[in-house]
């Protein structure tokens, strides 16, 4: 299991200085950078792809604990599944060693021409695997 470690910055959070519910989001996505990075799946190279893209077409999260301006936090990166067309990334998000939030995503690969779901690459399936 991949971890990112990282802190809430104020203008993360809402008035009451209360993480803003979409930017946990935003923390999940930062952490599956880096994640996909140390796969060898740097996000340059996911866009560079002469025929494939991989949009997030699915997303869900769970809300735990309260996450103030200040916190830091840990979030656990890994895949529950991969398809023949889609991988689908699961989070943990750690305050003080307790789970404060948990989210989940699905990436498709799509045909950059043709906007349609394709198979995985076959470079990215091996790298993905190594996760698994």
């Amino acid at each position: 299991m991949f971890t990112h470690h990282t802190h809430i910055y104020l203008h993360y959070t809402d008035a009451a200085g209360r993480l803003f519910f979409a930017n946990q989001f935003y923390f999940i996505h930062e952490a599956k950078e880096h994640f996909l990075a140390s796969l060898g799946l740097g996000i340059k190279g996911l866009l560079d792809h002469p025929t494939a893209t991989f949009p997030i077409v699915h997303a869900e999260a769970d809300y735990k604990a309260v996450l103030e301006a200040g916190d830091e936090i840990d979030i656990s990166v890994g895949i529950e599944k991969i398809g023949e067309t889609s991988v689908v990334f699961q989070f943990t998000i750690f305050k003080a060693g307790a789970v404060a939030g948990t989210a989940k995503t699905v990436s498709v690969a799509v045909d950059k021409i043709l906007n349609k779901k394709i198979s995985l690459p076959l470079e990215w399936r091996r790298k993905l695997e190594k996760a698994v």
